[in-house]
This record gives structure tokens, C-alpha cells and sequence, in this order.
């Protein structure tokens, strides 16, 4: 798996087409190997495509993650969304999710390109917002995505209507690929995206009696450094999701 004596580092993702961290890691002389830790199910969506047909009855609508973008796409079944969102109050956490909006739901402008966690969006929200919080906002979220965002607006005064549709299952491959990715040489270090790659990875190193005492653990964002840490996991250290020149160093110190 490994390639040109560069060493390996196991990334819990599934590589995108936008994905800052492959060349990147190459050009320092590190080989990236993806390991997708979760499969998406998605759930709900018709419960979430009649709320999507009601905008009158929200005040916007939150896109936690790009996964969300996709649920909301798949319950549209190719429709347009309702022009009505437009004049709404519409927030994506992150560069990536702000993207997906725009390219996938007919150039739906969102605030909150620049966030980087769920407090950040929150207090964009609170900032930008305005003194009325009667209607709700809407927000389609995934198992264990969402909560810290949601407690904060509500502690806020705000209304939200959390519909949940999707949920992360273990990858049928990742047994198999992380077996094999960790025989390596100098695989010495695990980089966690997300609360999924954590309850994967948890369940895997508890199976097969997998000790991760002498590999560095690095989590991707603070929801990801807490799943780890609730799971009884290391965390050796912890970057931000676009920081990949930070994630480098990390690796290589």
C-alpha cells in the first residue's frame, strides 16, 4: 500500500475530489492511505421533503455538514428547491458545505463559509440573526452530528426543528482494509475524521484486542477529539479540518 519508501499514514476518510490532503502529505514524503470508516443510510426523507415544501413555517435552514446537502437533495427527488428559502436566514458550517449549497440546490447562498466548528456557526447565527426567533430553524442532521450546535442555539433562545436523515454504519471493508493498513512498517500514525471513524475504528480495536498505546491519534475538529475521548481513545493531538500544513507537522513531530 505503501509507495517509494514514503510513510504511511492511515487517514479515516473517503477521499473527495476537493481533497486538500493527499498531495499535500505526498510532497512531505508521506503516503496517505484512506480508509472510509462508515457507510451513509439515509432516513426520513419524507418526512424532511414535506418540511422542505413548507418554508413558511421556518425562519431558514441550518446544513450542519455536505451530508446534509445530500439528504436534502435525495428527499427533493431532483426538484428544485422551494424559491421561497431564498429570502430566508440559510447557514452551512464550512467552506466545503457552503460549496455543496451552492452547486447542488440551484445557487442557495448561506452564511457560514468561513465557521470551522459548530460554537463559530452558532455565534454567526446569534450575530446575524435579528431580535425575532419565533419560527423555527431547520435543521437535517445525522446520528451524532448536530447535538453541540442545536443545545447552544436553543441555550439562545432560538427554535429548532432537528430531523434526523442519516445515520453512519460501520464500512463492510474497513475490518479487511484497517488489518491490513496497520501490518505496515512505520504505520505509526491514525488520523480521525469525525465521530464515525471514531465508533468504527472503537469497535475494531475492541474485536480484534488492537492496543493504539504507541500510535499517535490525531483528531479533525473538537466534535471528533470529543467522540474520541468519550470513547476512552488517546488523543495526541487535535487540528482543524482545513489545517493540512498543521496536520503535517503534527504527523511528522
Amino acid at each position: 500500500m505503501s509507495a517509494h519508501g514514503k510513510r504511511p499514514v492511515i487517514l479515516l476518510k473517503v477521499p473527495s475530489s476537493e481533497d486538500l490532503y493527499g498531495s499535500a502529505m505526498r510532497r512531505h514524503n508521506l503516503e496517505p492511505i484512506y480508509i472510509a470508516p462508515a457507510q451513509l443510510v439515509f432516513k426520513n426523507l419524507k418526512t424532511l421533503q414535506m418540511k422542505l415544501q413548507e418554508p413558511h413555517r421556518y425562519a431558514g435552514i441550518i446544513f450542519a455538514s455536505p451530508r446534509c446537502v445530500q439528504a436534502v437533495n435525495e428527499a427533493l427527488e431532483n426538484a428544485p428547491l422551494p424559491s421561497c428559502w431564498r429570502s430566508l436566514n440559510n447557514y452551512s458550517l464550512g467552506k466545503s458545505t457552503h460549496s455543496l449549497v451552492w452547486n447542488t440546490l440551484q445557487r442557495l447562498s448561506t452564511m457560514g463559509d468561513y465557521t470551522v466548528n459548530a460554537n463559530n456557526l452558532c455565534d454567526l447565527i446569534v450575530e446575524t440573526f435579528g431580535p425575532k426567533r419565533e419560527l423555527p430553524l431547520l435543521m437535517p442532521c445525522g446520528n451524532g452530528v448536530g447535538h453541540t450546535l442545536r443545545l447552544r442555539l436553543v441555550a439562545q433562545g432560538f427554535r429548532v426543528d432537528v430531523c434526523e436523515v442519516y445515520e453512519s454504519q460501520s464500512h463492510p471493508k474497513f475490518i479487511d482494509q484497517m488489518r491490513q493498513a496497520l501490518k505496515l512498517k512505520r504505520m505509526e500514525t491514525i488520523v480521525f475524521f469525525g465521530p464515525s471513524s471514531v465508533r468504527s475504528s472503537q469497535e475494531f480495536f475492541d474485536s480484534f484486542n488492537v492496543s493504539t498505546k504507541d500510535r499517535k491519534l490525531i483528531a479533525v475538529g473538537d466534535a471528533t477529539r470529543k467522540a474520541m475521548e468519550d470513547a476512552g481513545l488517546q488523543v495526541n493531538a487535535v487540528v482543524e479540518a482545513t489545517n493540512v500544513d498543521k496536520l503535517i507537522k503534527t504527523i511528522q513531530t
